[in-house]
């Protein structure tokens, strides 16, 4: 099965030039959990979203390795963590994504099978791109189910027709 099948085309994009501001209205007028990054050429170049900014949301300690592993004891811990994201607010997306890695978004020849296998490993949705990185659209953990329930609709079908032969 093709990847194409569980697509997301056309989703709701965001260019290099938005602050993190915008993109963070953008997201929540929408009700969406994160944006991709396409410069105009359609050259995809990374996902924003809330979890762009946990690393600058969180203490360092709590970052570490054998770091703090309970914030609980953190007293006004909501209050600092808002007016990190206040500081934040007029810098470029770009400022605080993360490199993308291969493995952060999926190639347009993928499997239906390795598509699942990363979404379950680096979260819902990933971009799909082409060997360039041109952007074709998002695949979401709701889109694969969706397409494998039209998938299982089709083999109880076929199933039916064989069983009546």
């Amino acid at each position: 099965m093709p990847i194409e099948d569980a697509l997301i085309p056309n989703p709701i994009t965001i260019n290099a030039e938005y602050t993190v501001e915008q993109a963070l209205t953008l997201i929540n007028k929408h009700q969406i959990r994160s944006v991709p990054i396409v410069e105009n050429s359609g050259k995809f170049i990374g996902m924003f979203g809330l979890h762009s900014l946990l690393d600058d949301l969180l203490p360092m300690a709590a970052k570490m390795e054998e770091g703090v592993k309970d914030l609980d004891f953190v007293v006004g811990g909501a209050p600092s963590a808002a007016k990190k994201i206040r500081k934040l607010a007029h810098k470029s997306v770009l400022e605080v994504i993360k490199k993308t890695e291969e493995h952060h978004y999926l190639k347009d020849d993928m499997s239906i099978l390795e598509s699942i296998r990363r979404l379950y490993k680096y979260g819902s949705p990933l971009p799909v791109v082409t060997k360039e990185l041109k952007f074709l659209g998002l695949i979401s953990e709701q889109s694969c189910l969706n397409h494998l329930n039209e998938v299982l609709k089709e083999v109880e079908a076929e199933e039916k027709l064989n069983t009546n032969l």
